[in-house]
């Protein structure tokens, strides 16, 4: 059975803007963090630190396994470097490995090159290591390479998630364009939303942020329903998995009282998303078909709005969406010692929604660039 060193370096990826808060949601793991750039956090630990990274990080996308990193201008380079990593040590004889690469600014700017030029170096040194000319990939266990290059810098990781992380295995179905689920959680994260404060969602869509911040409420890890590549890897230790996950499922807060709130004003969307909370556990989520401008917004109290409306990114949707805006914004205004996060790529917005932001911060829903518009207290 093949062992990896005790200590692994580890990258959680995550969409810009998102590092600080899966920086410290890897320290409140009790992980220690080396490192935070631009869409990814380092962090230094075992077999258990990759299985919690897994399981509790909400607003990240991957957890990579780091091999190395270097530089590189020609495919021999390439090929040397490669090869002189140890993947004896993750890699069995007969596991599969396919490589993914990306490549920006790179004198090496031909992708599936990469690709074939890693595949071959890892080849020949497990070739070597595992004492064999046969490399089957036949055991049905996936290591999937990953291999990014930036200005001749290449990193190359081996990805230990599977599905992005993003996909929680409750939100079956979506409604339009639905907001990824690590998006939701960061922005519930970001707000002001606490258990005295109502939630709502007067565009809730599939339900994503309502449910997001439901399982942030009742602490539970949002790994738990789903599965892992790593789970299959022979040398992960059984035990610290059984652990891990026990430990998260006393974690879990028992069923209370959610004071979340989401309307939409098709009822196939709030279809959709009770459908998707009963899914994730949740039948204490409060989903309802209802226009916003039929809202009686004089009647919302001490309440955290967030919230995710249409952007109107092609042409002929604009002026509807901008007035829209404006709409909001007037009704907002009744509301009682309430404040707002919302987030559009409509950079505007503050104009149209009739007062300045306390905050904006730059955030991307997928390949969007968007901005978490923040109003804190209003009254």
């Amino acid at each position: 059975m093949l062992r990896c060193c005790a200590y692994m370096e580890m990258i959680a990826t995550c969409g810009f803007g998102l590092e600080k808060l899966v920086h410290d949601e890897l320290k409140n793991l009790g992980i220690w963090v080396t490192k935070t750039e631009d869409g990814r956090v380092t962090f230094n630990g075992d077999e258990s630190a990759l299985i919690s990274a897994n399981l509790w990080l909400r607003c990240a996308d991957r957890v990579q396994i780091k091999l190395g990193e270097f530089r590189a201008g020609t495919f021999d380079q390439l090929f040397d470097q490669v090869t002189a990593l140890e993947w004896e040590k993750y890699i069995g004889r007969d596991d599969v490995f396919p490589v993914k690469a990306t490549s920006v600014k790179s004198a090496l700017h031909s992708e599936p090159a990469i690709q074939s030029i890693v595949k071959k170096a890892v080849v020949k040194r497990l070739q070597q290591k595992h004492a064999t000319e046969m490399l089957p990939e036949n055991s049905g266990v996936m290591y999937q390479i990953v291999v990014k290059s930036n200005k001749d810098q290449f990193v190359i990781c081996i990805d230990s998630s599977g599905e992005s992380l993003h996909k929680r295995g409750y939100r079956t179905k979506a409604y339009l364009a639905p907001i990824k689920e690590t998006l939701a959680a960061a922005m519930v994260k970001l707000s002001d939303r606490t258990s005295q404060r109502k939630l709502i969602d007067p565009f809730c869509g599939s339900g994503t942020i309502a449910i997001e911040a439901a399982m942030i409420a009742q602490h539970i890890a949002p790994g738990l329903r789903r599965e892992f590549a790593f789970q299959k890897w022979t040398w992960i230790d059984q035990e610290k998995l059984v652990e891990a996950y026990t430990e998260a499922r006393k974690a879990a807060l028992p069923p209370q009282e959610l004071s979340i709130f989401g309307y939409d004003i098709d009822p196939a969307a709030i279809k959709i998303a009770q459908e998707n909370a009963e899914r994730a556990g949740f039948e204490n989520i409060h989903f309802k078909c209802a226009d916003f401008n039929d809202l009686d917004f004089g009647e919302f109290e001490n309440s955290t709005f967030i919230c995710n409306p249409p952007y109107g990114e092609r042409l002929e949707e604009q002026a509807s969406i901008q007035e829209m805006y404006r709409k909001f914004g007037k009704k907002f205004a009744r509301t009682k010692n309430c404040s707002l996060f919302l987030i559009t790529s409509v950079e505007n917005f503050p104009q149209l929604f009739g007062r300045q932001a306390n905050k904006n911060r730059k955030l991307f829903n997928g390949q969007i660039r968007c901005y978490l518009f923040s109003y804190i207290f209003l009254s």
